[in-house]
């Protein structure tokens, strides 16, 4: 499943200015890069223009502009609206957009747009953000929490008490991102960000309860939309034939696309605090990823002590 969003989605997180064409910003964005076309404008060469992308202009392309004699400055011009790219952003240091563009965006009906930020912070802002919404992205059962700064994902079967040791996560302060429908999408290998679906938003099912909103119950601070996937808790029923690994030294993980996510995995059984569990497994998640990791210390321990070391 991929996301789409629009030229309108952009402006809205950049905070960007709609020089023109506010009546053309629901142009659909469907690339995560982006392009400043320096080579284009100057040298016309327009082989390998990469139209589909949005097309940043910053000092550099902005001064190869102004080299060109006025004739050639309109040809540029017109190849590089012709194939219809969503929008062009010009940065906080282009003091003024040439009319050619803003005649050109009228013509094409595309938005040309004013950022007020530099050209480097531009482009890296607008292609984190296009990256995350672009994502691939799947549905996932569970529940995703943020512990402490760590993005804890609470999978099991129906009814084994996910939303139940979320809700009691919720009164010790920590955050709510999504409950039961879980949309999971790669940025690129190695970052997975885990968000909620705008119509189950700050909404939490329990059972016996029904539907809660857990700002209205907990406040602001007890949700937010997104969050990176650090860590898979699954919750298991404790049957007779479960091997438990007591000193934790097996490294389990769950691959997502192209990303492999450490997974803890907690065994459910009459009288264990789940939450405070879950709690401990992402801070034991954060030790870990500080190189501390005290079931293998342990067994170093008594190493030692067996060969008569100290």
């Amino acid at each position: 499943m991929f996301n789409t969003i629009t030229v309108r989605d952009c402006v809205k997180k950049l905070k960007l200015e709609v020089v023109s064409g506010s009546e053309y910003l629901d142009r659909d964005v469907n690339r995560s890069t982006l392009s400043r076309p320096g080579v284009e404008i100057y040298a016309g060469y327009f082989e390998f223009y990469e139209y589909p992308r949005i097309q940043i202009i910053g000092t550099k392309e902005i001064n190869l502009f102004y080299m060109l004699d006025e004739n050639i400055r309109k040809d540029r011009v017109k190849k590089l609206f012709e194939p219809l790219p969503p929008a062009f952003i010009f940065t906080k240091n282009v003091e003024e957009i040439p009319n050619e563009f803003i005649e050109a965006g009228k013509k094409y009906k595309i938005p040309i747009l004013k950022s007020r930020e530099r050209t480097t912070v531009t482009f890296s802002a607008l292609g984190s953000y296009l990256s995350e919404e672009l994502a691939e992205k799947k549905t996932m059962h569970g529940t995703m929490m943020d512990i402490n700064g760590v993005g804890v994902l609470i999978t099991g079967e129906s009814k084994i008490g996910k939303s139940e040791a979320a809700l009691e996560l919720l009164e010790r302060g920590h955050t709510l991102v999504c409950d039961d429908s879980v949309e999971v999408g790669e940025a690129y290998s190695g970052l997975l960000v885990a968000s909620c679906p705008k119509t189950i938003e700050r909404m939490m099912e329990v059972r016996g309860l029904g539907i809660v909103d857990v700002v209205e119950l907990f406040g602001v601070k007890a949700f937010r939309n997104k969050k990176k996937l650090m860590l898979i808790v699954e919750l298991v029923r404790l049957t007779d034939e479960a091997k438990i690994d007591r000193l934790g030294l097996e490294e389990k993980y769950e691959r997502i696309f192209d990303t492999k996510v450490p997974k803890t995995i907690i065994y459910v059984m009459p009288g264990k605090n789940i939450a405070t569990q879950v709690e401990v497994a992402a801070m034991n998640w954060r030790l870990k990823s500080f190189g501390k990791n005290p079931g293998a210390e342990f067994i170093d321990k008594i190493d030692k002590i067996v060969k008569g070391g100290k």
